[in-house]
């Protein structure tokens, strides 16, 4: 990737390249994230609806509305145009049906594992599912959850090399409750680690996903502290994201962000470029 360099505060970011509106499971039509996002200060928006997949239609955009989908971004792209720079992308899951190649950009990410019946059973899912997940597949063992997603993901990122690595630990977001795993044992940190270092040779930029935090069910962002100190001493270029699904949590959680960071000694992050005839990326000093 080829940035632009631009200084200003975290606190005045004032971009997310990860948001989700009514075409895939977001509760904001495009138009008014889009008139929100401008509203509130934006440079730059990233819209990145879930890609089409053939199975669970509620969190995805039909594959019937995928060239609307585009035409609508590309409208507002127009509309928007010398005021804030819109870009179309898509968060591309490991089993999507859907091609990357006529958007600006990708988010990899995974949100489910084949089951052995055909199936799928969702990492984000309902406690429940999760808890009969690692009880019927994986022996009871979430360690063994765990190691199974880091490597499917590992091994997707390797082989579509995305932009942007979205939520990296989402694994996380039932273990809170479940406690599946000890998110401080070293099995389970090597794992995460060994998956991400690989990870960083394809120069995708890691995101920092404030989305969880904005809407109450996270205490701190994707990925946990310990993962981004590595990312950071491997290299490797980080992007806060808030994967807003509500318009008035564009921002939601970016404050937190910024704090972690800089303990972590970062001293810049990458946003979605505010000029895009000068570049798609663009670095911005934290202080």
């Amino acid at each position: 990737m080829e940035f632009m360099y631009t200084k200003t505060d975290m606190n005045n970011i004032l971009s997310s390249a990860h948001v989700h509106t009514t075409f895939c499971d977001g509760k904001t039509p495009a138009q008014e994230m889009a008139d929100k996002a401008c509203e509130m200060g934006f440079v730059s928006l990233g819209f990145s609806s879930h890609a089409p997949q053939l199975f669970d239609p509620a969190h995805c955009v039909d594959p019937s509305r995928e060239e609307d989908y585009k035409k609508e971004i590309r409208r507002i792209q127009r509309e928007y145009r010398g005021r804030m720079a819109v870009y179309l992308g898509m968060e591309r899951d490991m089993l999507s049906c859907a091609s990357p190649d006529d958007y600006d950009y990708f988010i990899a990410s995974v949100h489910y594992f084949h089951t052995p019946d055909g199936g799928f059973s969702g990492v984000d899912a309902p406690p429940e599912v999760m808890r009969k997940y690692v009880d019927e597949y994986c022996g009871g063992d979430g360690l063994e959850m765990a190691r199974r997603y880091f490597s499917l993901f590992r091994d997707y990122v390797l082989a579509s090399k995305p932009a942007i690595i979205g939520h990296y630990d989402l694994v996380r977001y039932n273990n809170a409750n479940l406690r599946l795993y000890d998110e401080d044992s070293p099995a389970y940190r090597g794992m995460a680690l060994d998956a991400l270092r690989a990870m960083a040779k394809t120069g995708a930029l890691l995101e920092v996903n404030t989305g969880g935090v904005a809407r109450g069910y996270m205490t701190s962002p994707y990925p946990a502290a310990f993962l981004l100190k590595e990312w950071k001493n491997w290299g490797g270029e980080v992007i806060v994201n808030s994967d807003c699904h509500d318009a008035r949590l564009l921002d939601g959680g970016y404050i937190q962000a910024q704090e972690i960071l800089l303990s972590l000694g970062y001293d810049h992050v990458v946003r979605l470029g505010s000029n895009p005839e000068k570049g798609m990326w663009e670095r911005i000093k934290l202080r």
